[in-house]
């Protein structure tokens, strides 16, 4: 009842933590979808380009008969580039609000996928990443695709 009297310039104002406030609405909830995956993508990129456009270009320069496999590399490579649009580019903004038990299980496959991509690129292992990829790039895209394809249903 005296509240109700007191002018309203007197009332104590509520009390409330604005800092707070103003982080928690900004910061994304899937942590995997905004940084890791975009980060683990990066840090394949750069030392994928400095192999494919570097080291082993200079091997085909000195040696021309390797052409087949500078080209298989660069399929691969433009593979890679494609996923890495997809997931930094069009994935990230559709995923980044939204958070599953999906997420883990799909950076897992990423960075195995980026593993062996990267063994593509590397000379004299390189067969052991177009074995890996052959016999195994099917299951995984079948399993990454089930997986995306779930995480945009509970999107």
């Amino acid at each position: 009842m005296l509240t109700n009297q007191i002018p309203q310039s007197t009332q104590p104002l509520p009390q409330t933590d604005t800092i707070a406030n103003t982080v928690d609405m900004h910061q994304p909830q899937s942590i995997i979808w905004s940084a890791f995956i975009p980060r683990i993508n990066k840090i394949f990129l750069v030392p994928s380009l400095l192999l494919v456009f570097g080291l082993d270009l200079i091997i085909l320069i000195s040696s021309f008969s390797l052409i087949g496999f500078w080209l298989e590399m660069l399929a691969v490579f433009g593979v890679f580039l494609l996923l890495f649009y997809f997931e930094n580019k069009i994935l990230r903004k559709k995923f980044a609000d939204t958070k599953t038990p999906l997420d883990p299980f799909i950076y897992v496959l990423v960075v195995i996928r980026n593993i062996v991509i990267f063994l593509n690129f590397i000379p004299f292992i390189q067969l052991l990443g177009m074995t890996i990829g052959m016999f195994a790039g099917i299951p995984y895209l079948l399993i990454y695709s089930l997986l995306i394809w779930l995480r945009y249903k509970r999107s």
